[in-house]
């Protein structure tokens, strides 16, 4: 039995094609969202209709609109007559070892793919951990021992960032496009206001990052650090580690939280 399992983000949604038992996935496929269009959305969908014709089931997490989800549901019942179901947190999950504990006081109030990220994280260690996901925003959750989500953060990623200072200032765009291989120690200043937006909003998340780290390892003693998104591994690589904090880079880590908490749907 195939399954279908979908993680929209807001400018990229990820696909796995799963055999409903395990995180051996049979096939992965991404792309960018192009503000929705029907056509693409189509082509995607009928791409992976060609290489897997009976797909039993479509499970999505989302951080988009309603309309925007409806309009996904309608592509997969018109491609593969299948009804998506599109997943939600909840108070806790319920893991074969111990439970997940959601901290929020309206638990469906806790982004679907923060809950999913912590599910896939949960389900590979027994310890304490945190989970970055620093993709058009960055948030950082943390989970005791005992499973009990003690709360996190979200704040703007560097791109969001830009966007703020360039649609509330727009002469400041200006200037010749910063080289993403140098946005690191090789260049630390901007040499025009373009790229001097985008080195300093780069830099303002790994300061962000690198103060949470110090808090993990000295006041939450946290020893695992599962990071997603597509920030997340380069913004690692730029950082400095504290003494006995291990990183993992989970790349499909809502994916992961997907499969678990819908295996048996």
């Amino acid at each position: 039995m195939t399954w279908l399992l979908m993680d929209m983000g807001n400018s990229r949604c990820k696909a796995v094609v799963s055999d409903g038992r395990s995180l051996n996935w049979l096939a992965r496929f991404h792309w960018d969202n192009q503000e929705f269009d029907a056509t693409h959305w189509l082509n995607q969908f009928h791409q992976i209709k060609q290489e897997f014709p009976e797909i039993a089931q479509i499970v999505i997490s989302s951080v988009s609109s309603d309309e925007r989800k409806a309009l996904v549901a309608k592509w997969g019942m018109q491609v593969f007559s299948r009804a998506p179901v599109f997943a939600s947190s909840d108070d806790l999950f319920d893991s074969e070892h111990k439970d997940l504990i959601n901290s929020y006081d309206e638990p469906l109030a806790l982004g679907v793919d923060r809950w999913l990220a912590m599910i896939g994280a949960f389900e590979r260690t027994d310890i304490a951990f945190a989970v970055l996901d620093a993709g058009t925003a960055i948030t950082l959750d943390l989970v005791d021992k005992e499973g009990k989500h003690l709360g996190g953060h979200i704040v703007p990623g560097a791109k969001l960032m830009q966007k703020a200072l360039f649609g509330d200032t727009g002469k400041i765009a200006f200037g010749a496009k910063l080289d993403p291989s140098k946005a690191n120690k090789e260049q630390w200043l901007g040499v025009n206001s373009l790229q001097a937006v985008e080195l300093g909003t780069y830099h303002a998340a790994l300061g962000y990052l690198t103060s949470c780290l110090e808090r993990l390892q000295g006041h939450y003693e946290i020893e695992k650090l599962y990071v997603c998104g597509g920030d997340g591994a380069l913004m690692m690589h730029q950082v400095s580690l504290p003494k006995n904090l291990e990183w993992i880079d989970c790349p499909e880590l809502v994916l992961e939280g997907l499969f678990y908490q819908y295996k048996n749907l």
